[in-house]
């Protein structure tokens, strides 16, 4: 029994082992664009602006930046998508918010650039447009506000 235990664990490592490397290979042989279509990809950009290098673009635009891999694929990054989409309503004047589709081809590069290890990964960034903070998974509007030292609108006109 347990020598049996031991060849279904070696032949399941074996399998993801060659799925591992089979993505990367098929990730490797793909020429990464140097650019970053937004238009292709679907992603709604700098503040919902496309633009040709997103995150770039953002941080040259000097107000604090959120930069949020993920993929359409993942449900916490689709639940973040509507966190994003009301930041973006309410504080979208003091913040740039950059959403990154990681399966999109020509976003791939973004994944060893950045070092992202998890979907959504949120990468938050000063106005002067050093890395100031990281989070992985889902992640409050609050927290984000208070990752980019911005704070929270107490109420009044916007």
């Amino acid at each position: 029994m347990p020598k049996n235990r031991t060849l279904v664990w070696i032949a399941a490592g074996t399998l993801s082992l060659g799925a591992g490397l089979s993505v990367a290979l098929v990730t490797l042989s793909t020429p990464l664009a140097p650019q970053i279509s937004d238009r292709a990809t679907g992603s709604p950009g700098v503040n919902g602006v496309s633009g040709t290098d997103a995150v770039q673009t953002a941080l040259r635009a000097g107000k604090p930046t959120l930069v949020e891999f993920g993929a359409n694929a993942c449900a916490a990054c689709r639940e973040m998508k509507l966190i994003l989409k009301d930041l973006r309503q309410t504080d979208g004047e003091r913040i740039t918010i950059v959403e990154v589709d990681l399966m999109a081809r020509k976003e791939a590069d973004y994944i060893w650039r950045y070092r992202i290890q998890l979907m959504p990964t949120q990468v938050f960034f000063d106005a002067q447009g050093r890395e100031t903070s990281r989070h992985m998974g889902k992640i409050s509007a609050e927290d984000i506000l208070a990752r980019l030292q911005v704070p929270a609108w107490t109420g009044g006109p916007q």
